[in-house]
């Protein structure tokens, strides 16, 4: 398959320094399709394919591993490709507005969260299980994996015993992390999603997690909606619930100054203390997404 890219490039492309370049980026994608999807046909590529490489790629991002820009020029590498190949725009994925990838200057300036009307317009179309993973990612802030390798049954006895959920199968790097329940609809996604339950996790008991994640990013791809939005609208709600007031991006205001500035006068305080209270926030946030780095939080809130 990388040799099928290379030879597509050769015919639609002239700059040999622009084949180069996107050859590259095609070679990490053709590895990582071949190794995570078991693809090893370009002709079996389908648009949900991008879609599941373009939230590995926001993982990557997010684990501070790659830039947004480099986010981003692989994605559009491999949508050149396709292109070039199928003669056709058919498979391919915008990244930022379906892709979620972040802006190139990490600072988002637009809401990819996805809203109320489309997450109830998605859990009314989709799967049974599939929309059971969509509320729980919305009301706790995971990652599609995460979501799937949860043991919602234990998770629902743990969050009304204990008043939180422990996140730890499917994270980066194996670190737990522990969600709040703050909200009776967290409670009301756990109990929905434990009596789906069939196995030890959100996984059908006849599936492998590879197998599983491929039908759900295949479904999926036939919405307006994606799982990392989800994710953003948890982020979103969080610290608006937090702070008292909302994030920039919500609040539809400038990062940095000008947002302090919309702080101080939302919650009666100083500028100072306006930026400080962000921080903290901020750093709250990270924490529940299962973060060490606050700046990740730019691209959520803005």
């Amino acid at each position: 398959m990388t040799r099928a890219g290379l030879n597509a490039l050769k015919e639609g492309m002239r700059s040999f320094a622009s084949i180069a370049t996107i050859h590259d980026r095609w070679s990490v994608f053709s590895s990582w399709i071949k190794t995570e999807q078991g693809i090893k046909d370009m002709r079996d590529i389908e648009k949900a394919h991008l879609v599941a490489y373009a939230a590995h790629l926001n993982d990557r991002f997010e684990r501070g591993e790659i830039s947004p820009s480099t986010a981003q020029n692989y994605l559009s590498a491999v949508n050149r490709v396709m292109e070039i190949a199928r003669g056709d725009r058919q498979v391919r994925v915008a990244p930022v507005a379906e892709g979620g990838l972040p802006k190139r200057s990490g600072i988002a300036s637009s809401d990819r969260s996805v809203s109320e009307a489309a997450h109830q317009a998605a859990i009314g179309a989709v799967s049974e299980r599939l929309g059971a993973l969509l509320e729980v990612q919305r009301n706790f802030g995971l990652r599609f994996e995460e979501s799937a390798k949860l043991d919602a049954t234990r998770a629902l006895k743990q969050a009304e015993k204990e008043g939180v959920v422990a996140i730890k199968d499917g994270t980066k790097g194996g670190r737990q992390r522990m969600v709040p329940i703050t909200s009776n609809a967290q409670i009301t996604a756990l109990q929905r999603a434990a009596a789906i339950q069939d196995g030890r996790s959100m996984i059908p008991g006849n599936q492998t997690y590879r197998e599983f994640r491929q039908e759900a990013y295949r479904e999926i791809g036939r919405h307006p909606v994606n799982f990392h939005g989800e994710r953003h609208h948890y982020a979103q709600e969080r610290y608006r619930v937090l702070i008292g007031a909302d994030s920039p991006i919500r609040a539809g205001v400038a990062h940095g100054r000008a947002h302090h500035e919309y702080l101080s006068k939302e919650l009666g305080i100083s500028v100072a203390q306006a930026k400080t209270l962000d921080q903290e926030v901020r750093s709250e946030v990270a924490r529940e997404l299962g973060h060490g780095r606050i700046d990740v939080t730019n691209s959520y809130l803005g």
